[in-house]
């Protein structure tokens, strides 16, 4: 089989698995429904006008489309070529929010940077191309994955690089989903279990020693393990939370309907919009939501077992596994089930840098099962010779 470069097969044909993009596009609209629905009441306190977080959400859609139809069209043998490009730009990205004038501080993180309104968090970008990279590497290196200097060192130091400098803008949780996600990419490349239990020897002293030296993460973990003690500051959020959910019931209170949004549930409109959405959906809508997540996540994991080769197949796998975790997490910090955390919630949540880097991840999952389709349409055509 010939994996080279070439234009007219990847542009040629677009391909590639209708129902994957089909619940794509019910995600979208989904998400963007109750993203208005959710962020409505809280704008107007804000003295805005209701549709003001929607609208700014709508503005970056198109953005995001030309982010999803690059990641679908692509050659991802082009991007293999300049993958030392693609990674070393990506990490001069993460030390713009650094810099004077363009960088942007809030809350006492320097996630962003961006000029006269406009803002861009570049970790969230980090997120696909670090799949990327591992993807690519991993698989160039498949023979020499017992061998930790040549092997397994170079591409651990980069994801490391990147999750360290995320930590400088004081995004524990992101840098901690950069970690996970290379764990997950180090183990579909099958690198030895030795590998791992090395990792957590290192990696959970590590962990607890940045928690326990960071007073917010404390109060975070402590708000978490005793929701009681002190409900009107360190488990605000999450108790405002637990309270929608709970007056969803089984059919919620309709779109456009909910109370508790308005003020109880701090920052609805991003990191708690899966709240409001039980609230007025209820658990018949938990489980639509969840059905849907799970159908997208199968056609995404089954690209991933169909791809033609095994860069494809990390890719894919990787990337559906970013979406899933992610989704994951920032259900269960509404829920309480975990201490609350900056995770925004895939295509639901307000904020650009998130709307384009989940939809270039879909691109290139799309991407990856046009590589499928035309795999097995090779093979047929192959077996009627």
């Amino acid at each position: 089989m010939n994996h080279g470069f070439t234009m007219e097969k990847p542009f040629g044909r677009i391909g590639g698995d209708s129902a994957l993009l089909g619940a794509l596009f019910l995600l979208v609209g989904l998400g963007m429904a109750s993203l208005y629905s959710a962020s409505y009441g809280y704008a107007m306190s804000l003295g805005k006008s209701g549709g003001y977080f929607a609208f700014r959400q709508l503005m970056w859609l198109v953005p995001a489309v030309i982010a999803f139809g690059f990641g679908a069209l692509v050659p991802l043998e082009l991007l293999q070529r300049f993958i030392v490009a693609i990674v070393l730009g990506s990490m001069i990205l993460l030390l713009l929010p650094f810099m004077p004038v363009i960088g942007i501080s809030k809350n006492g993180a320097s996630r962003w940077f961006g000029y006269n309104g406009l803002m861009f968090q570049p970790s969230e970008l980090f997120k696909v191309v670090l799949v990327l990279y591992l993807a690519h590497i991993l698989s160039k290196k498949a023979e020499k994955l017992g061998d930790v200097i040549n092997g397994v060192f170079p591409p651990l130091l980069v994801a490391l690089v990147g999750a360290v400098i995320v930590l400088g803008q004081n995004d524990f949780s992101t840098a901690m989903l950069l970690g996970f996600l290379a764990i997950v990419m180090f183990w579909i490349a099958e690198v030895p279990v030795v590998f791992f239990a090395a990792m957590a020897s290192i990696g959970v002293p590590l962990v607890s020693l940045a928690v326990l030296t960071s007073d917010y993460r404390l109060k975070r973990v402590i708000g978490f393990l005793a929701p009681g003690f002190d409900p009107a500051d360190l488990s605000y959020q999450v108790n405002g939370s637990l309270r929608a959910i709970s007056a969803g019931g089984i059919w919620g209170k309709g779109l456009g309907q909910g109370t508790l949004k308005i003020r109880s549930i701090p920052l609805v409109q991003s990191d708690f919009v899966f709240s409001a959405w039980t609230e007025e959906t209820g658990f018949m809508g938990v489980l639509a939501f969840a059905a849907l997540w799970v159908f997208f996540l199968w056609r995404a994991f089954k690209a991933s077992f169909a791809a033609p080769d095994s860069f494809r197949s990390h890719f894919a796998f990787g990337l559906a596994c970013y979406l899933a975790i992610q989704t994951l997490i920032n259900v269960m910090v509404a829920s309480g089930a975990v201490p609350a955390t900056g995770i925004p919630l895939p295509f639901f949540s307000s904020g650009g840098s998130s709307l384009l880097s989940v939809s270039l991840a879909a691109g290139f999952l799309f991407n990856v099962s046009r590589s499928a389709a035309t795999a097995s349409s090779g093979e047929r055509q192959g077996g009627n010779v």
